[in-house]
């Protein structure tokens, strides 16, 4: 699933090729959606601007509406000029705009593909600080996560409604750079340990804002990262192998070093 990061990332691109610029042609293979469009068309309306909320996209008209998706596992936008030839299959795209200022952007497999309006978005109210935003409120975040105590730290660093925007490799690397156990219930993390790993998911998401790889370690040479993905591998700490077991209700892999995190 892509991390707020990515999310935060694309609605940047898309924000400065799309906001002021007026739709052109909207096509979407989502019935609903498709039926939505029939009865109220958005060619020649403004898109006012495009922006991230934890890990939904939102591309807002001058109408009130807005186009929210959620990218799941497979999902991606991307943006090219008119007549340019697409990266994906023309299959695989479930909503494109077109704009009278020369740009397509099209979203690519997303489960999550609807127009809503802001009482539909009233949901998006309920999820926690966005941890990929310089006004993330980390205080309250850690409010939000202590209530749920029960939960191990790997799992609340996954909670929405606790810290938006936060995906597995984050929760990885944060866990491993604040040498916690991502199988230790929150109710038996400090205050002050929960805090650093919030602040350093903070500070992971923020980095990597910007174009390129992601990565969260500051070498000139080998991986990009300290744990993630690199299960059966040395950690590069302590050269302890680096395990990987799934973890939740929903079975999310958790990385980590059982030396430098035990």
């Amino acid at each position: 699933m892509p991390e707020g990061d990515n999310l935060f990332r694309a609605a940047t691109a898309l924000h400065k090729a799309l906001a002021g610029a007026r739709v052109r042609d909207f096509r979407s293979d989502v019935p609903l959606l498709r039926r939505e469009l029939d009865a109220r068309p958005l060619a020649g309306k403004r898109i006012e601007k495009v922006e991230a909320r934890g890990k939904h996209l939102l591309i807002r008209f001058e109408d009130g509406r807005s186009l929210r998706t959620h990218l799941r596992m497979r999902g991606a936008w991307h943006l090219y000029r008119s007549g340019e030839a697409w990266q994906r299959s023309e299959r695989q795209a479930r909503a494109a705009i077109e704009t009278d200022t020369g740009f397509v952007a099209v979203c690519f497999n997303a489960p999550v593909v609807e127009l809503t309006t802001d009482f539909d978005l009233r949901d998006l109210e309920r999820l926690g600080p966005d941890a990929t935003t310089d006004a993330f409120d980390p205080s309250e975040s850690l409010r939000r996560m202590r209530a749920r105590g029960e939960l191990s730290i790997g799992e609340a660093l996954l909670v929405q409604r606790a810290m938006a925007g936060v995906g597995n490799v984050i929760k990885a690397e944060a866990l491993f750079l604040c040498g916690q156990d991502p199988f230790r219930r929150v109710s038996e993390v400090s205050d002050e340990q929960l805090a650093r790993l919030i602040a350093e998911s903070h500070r992971l998401l923020v980095a990597n804002r910007e174009s390129g790889p992601r990565t969260s370690r500051n070498a000139l040479t080998g991986p990009r990262v300290w744990v993630y993905g690199r299960s059966g591998k040395p950690c590069l700490r302590c050269g302890t192998i680096i395990r990987m077991r799934r973890q939740g209700t929903m079975g999310r892999s958790t990385y980590y070093c059982p030396s430098c995190q035990g």
